[in-house]
């Protein structure tokens, strides 16, 4: 693992380790690698002892964070084009040299890593606090595949130590799924947000313009499903509306020429990834999300700090509660095109109630979020201390890791 800098970590009463070792691919452009940087740093400048380790230090994000990130070197066998696996050989390596006290997985695309590294390592790999950050019914999967899906959910389940949720429904979806008990289940604002971009109840000035404008957020991927964006739009837009998508990925050129099939090329944008996507949120009115499945989308809780109408599928159980069962905004079922269509016909600008979706917002900023997972961090490290020494946690700490926010 190469580094710039070793640092030196605090030490708990016993003197053990309280460092948490981060790991992600590289620097973006997902949601998942944005937050967590953005929650890194946090953390580091609020005083807890964090590394980061990347498997490559790239991506369209660059590094937000004042961590300094390690980077996993190269090996002849591995090579660029297996980054899990990087990750998976430089964290076996770091445990052996300098254990932290936690591990903490950002997201399920991640828990591949920290279930292999729990397999080498045994009882001596350190607790690992999993994030989860994306739906777990995954109905997009083809009906052959979900039984062994639900096999993978069970395994995570018995190999990762704690998990870091965003909702209440997300924890009952965790228990479900993964046999996981509620005091292993932890539930922790998204810090999408500075409390800086929750600005008071005004009404924004939007330009003089024809039409509505809608907005959408996130990678060119199978996952977010905008053909059906596009054709619902195609079909419930007006003559003079327009469609701004912000994000890069491999479905560019296919979202391309389906935009110009359905004739409405020229009233869709696709400007590439938007480092700083908050500030034009202003210029627009109604947010689309046509995700097959997510977790707690941030573009959403965006729109909703930013005053904009939501038209999204229900694409997480966490969706309804998102959106205060319907209060600010409409939600479809997924892959119901002619429901979305119909949504964006009969959405209006400005029937937003600012008021209300601030309060929503303000619950997913970086400054609520710093916090729960410092609490979150040091009951598990009371935890380990506490087994270490052959006693019981004490019943006040045990009350704290049950399923509510911390």
């Amino acid at each position: 693992m190469a580094r710039a800098h070793a640092s030196v970590s605090p030490k708990a009463s016993d003197g053990q380790d309280m460092r948490v070792l981060l790991f992600l691919k590289g620097f973006g452009p997902g949601g998942v690698e944005r937050i967590a940087l953005r929650l890194s740093d946090g953390l580091y400048r609020a005083g807890r002892d964090l590394t980061v380790l990347v498997a490559e230090a790239a991506g369209a994000i660059g590094n937000p964070s004042a961590v300094t990130c390690h980077v996993a070197r190269f090996w002849p066998v591995i090579g660029r084009r297996w980054p899990i696996m990087r990750l998976v050989y430089a964290l076996w390596r770091e445990m052996g040299r300098a254990p932290p006290a936690i591990l903490f997985c950002p997201g399920n695309a991640y828990t591949i890593v920290a279930v292999i590294l729990k397999l080498l390592l045994g009882q001596s790999c350190p607790p690992i606090v999993a994030k989860v950050s994306n739906d777990l019914q995954r109905p997009d999967l083809p009906r052959a595949l979900r039984p062994l899906y639900r096999f993978w959910l069970w395994i995570q389940g018995r190999m990762i130590d704690h998990f870091a949720i965003l909702s209440v429904p997300m924890g009952e979806e965790v228990m479900a799924l993964m046999r996981v008990g509620p005091d292993r289940i932890h539930i922790v604002p998204n810090p999408v947000l500075d409390d800086a971009d929750i600005g008071p109840d005004q009404e924004r000035h939007r330009p003089r313009r024809a039409g509505r404008h809608f907005v959408a957020i996130g990678r060119l991927e199978r996952q977010k499903n905008y053909p059906a964006m596009l054709r619902a739009f195609a079909i419930g837009a007006r003559h003079d509306d327009r469609l701004t998508i912000f994000g890069e990925g491999s479905e560019r050129e296919a979202l391309t020429a389906l935009a110009a099939s359905l004739d409405i090329g020229d009233r869709v944008d696709m400007p590439g990834h938007c480092p700083e996507v908050c500030a034009r949120l202003s210029d627009h009115d109604i947010l689309l999300l046509s995700s097959a499945y997510e977790g707690l989308p941030g573009a959403v809780i965006e729109a909703l700090a930013a005053g904009l109408w939501v038209i999204a599928t229900r694409c997480s159980v966490s969706m309804p509660d998102l959106l205060d069962h319907g209060a600010l905004g409409r939600l479809t079922e997924c892959g119901d095109e002619s429901g979305f269509a119909l949504a964006i016909r009969t959405a209006e600008p400005g029937q937003q109630d600012r008021a209300r979706a601030a309060r929503k917002a303000s619950h997913y900023t970086l400054e609520a979020a710093v916090p729960a997972y410092t609490a979150l961090f040091d009951q598990v490290i009371a935890q380990r201390q506490a087994r270490s020494h052959g006693a019981r946690a004490p019943s006040s700490l045990r009350s704290a890791t049950s399923m509510r926010p911390v």
